[in-house]
This record gives C-alpha cells, structure tokens and sequence, in this order.
C-alpha cells in the first residue's frame, strides 16, 4: 500500500468510524429512551457501554452571578472580580441537590445559573479485551503494510473469553 493508498484508507476508514459511532449512538440512545436503562452490549471480546450526564448547573451569565454572590458572599468573591472557584464548586453541589430553577439554600432563584438535570444519554464507549485489542492492531499493522485487505475480521478470528 502506497503512501496516497494510506492517506486515502486512514480518511475513509476515520469516517467509517464517526458513522459508525454516530449509528451505535443513536441505537443505544433510543435504546435509553425507550427503556430508561443505559445499554451495555456485549460482542465476544468486546464491550459496548453507555453513559448519561449528571445533574449538574452552569454559569450561564458571570456577571449576574458574580454580582449576586458579590452582594450575598462578599468573601467569596475575589478581587479579579471572580466567584472562588473552590466555593462556587461546594456552593453549586448545593444548588445541583436542590434542583430547578438554581437556587440557594432559603429558595431565592440564582441569577445567571442555570440548573441542568441529568439523565441525558452521553455516548457509547468500547471496551476491548486485551486478546482482541492485540489481534486488532495486528490486522491494522497488516492492512497498512498492504498485506491484508481492508475487511473487518471475522467472529473467527476474535479471540473468545
């Protein structure tokens, strides 16, 4: 395999791979959404796990919040004009347990946050045994050197648990 011939297999092969990600995504998506469990497949010597978000909040708007926690906190804010990282990060866990709208502890909305609830699908992750991992580099290796077509190995030459 010439240089050009790499080039060219390393592009289709980088799109073949967000396709079948983005495909893989969104049937584990729908898989979530229907059943509400998060997915995990299984494929011998590989396998496939979802992931969801975590309730989380956001600054969606600095200088709302930093005037608000400048008026409530004022020892919290630091003299760069920014909410302390360390106390926005245990205040917001707060906030995250509380729920929407953003709010501190005696209920009064937060200006500038923006509580998000978790939940939401994330994306699929795959986990290859070590036997699979070593046989798949070894393909990789041989297609790249030209002395293995561009194929997907079969279940055969998977390596079973």
């Amino acid at each position: 395999m010439n240089r050009a011939e790499r080039i060219r297999a390393l592009f289709a092969c980088d799109q073949l791979a967000k396709a079948l990600r983005r495909s893989l995504n969104a049937d584990a998506e729908k898989e979530y959404a229907d059943q509400g469990i998060v997915p995990s497949w299984k494929t011998p010597g590989i396998t496939a796990s979802g992931s969801t978000s975590n309730p989380s909040v956001a600054v969606v708007d600095e200088a709302a919040f930093l005037a608000w926690v400048a008026e409530r906190y004022p020892t919290e804010v630091e003299t760069i004009q920014r909410v302390r990282p360390a106390w926005q990060g245990k205040f917001f866990e707060g906030v995250v347990s509380r729920g929407a709208p953003a709010c501190d502890p005696q209920g009064e909305e937060i200006p500038g946050v923006e509580w998000r609830p978790g939940g939401t699908f994330g994306s699929i992750s795959l986990t290859a045994s070590r036997d699979t991992k070593s046989l798949i580099v070894q393909l990789a290796d041989e297609i790249a050197a030209g002395t293995r077509p561009l194929e997907l190995p079969t279940v055969a030459e998977v390596p079973q648990p």
